[in-house]
């Protein structure tokens, strides 16, 4: 009974996890369009004498800025605070799953990586305008790029680690068909977006997650119940 409760509020966590992220894509879409919304109406007023003309520039950055850092915020929060912990819960019943609580590390170290790339490649253009040695400036460039290269690759190979293959690995165990769609859908969305194209097959596949996710929580305590009542 211990082991059906752990696994029971494993799932639980990990649906938890999926809200957030289908949350997360919500305010996304709300930050693309609002962004988009207020640049249009700045380009607009930039004509109106009163008005300095890059006010309205400023003030629709700024809004898509503060958007893109609650929706970056909540991504961290569904991965690292509600997925994370769940895929650990969950080996602990099956083994199987460590490999997607191992996805989750790989994703934080790329995602870590990737951030101390972002710096370097700060402090490269910021010699830029101090340095007259050309050559290491360009250097500094070539070597951000290629850390944030190797962080997104590390990245990207915990994404599907945990997504894709915990997705199967559900499929697998509780043998529900919405769990197999949506780590198929995870994988032409990863592939979509190596190419440029957008990411939103993730968005069908975190709601057949969620979906599929509250069918086997239901089925388990279901069937945790029935022995009490017998």
């Amino acid at each position: 009974m211990e082991t059906r409760n752990i696994e029971i509020s494993a799932l639980r966590t990990l649906r938890g996890g999926f809200l957030y992220l289908l949350v997360a894509v919500i305010v996304g879409i709300v930050a693309a369009f609002a962004g988009l919304f207020s640049f249009i109406v700045a380009i607009g007023s930039m004509s109106m004498p009163p008005h300095s003309p890059f006010a309205g520039v400023i003030g629709a950055v700024a809004i898509l800025l503060v958007l893109l850092l609650v929706t970056v915020g909540i991504v961290l929060y569904a991965v690292f605070g509600k997925i994370r912990p769940g895929m650990r819960r969950l080996s602990e019943v099956d083994n199987g799953f460590r490999i997607s609580y191992t996805g989750t590390t790989l994703m934080l170290v790329g995602l870590v990586i990737m951030v101390l790339g972002l710096i370097v490649l700060v402090a490269a253009f910021a010699a830029v305008s101090f340095s007259p040695m050309r050559g290491s400036v360009l250097g500094g460039l070539i070597l951000a790029l290629g850390v944030l290269l190797i962080g997104g690759i590390i990245a990207i190979i915990g994404n599907i680690l945990t997504f894709v293959v915990g997705a199967f690995k559900l499929y697998s165990r509780y043998q529900n068909s919405l769990y197999m769609a949506a780590g198929i859908l995870f994988i032409i969305d990863i592939a979509l977006i190596l190419v440029g194209f957008s990411g939103i097959l993730s968005l069908v596949g975190y709601i057949l997650m969620y979906i599929a996710l509250g069918d086997t929580i239901n089925k388990l305590s279901t069937a945790a119940a029935t022995p009490a009542q017998a």
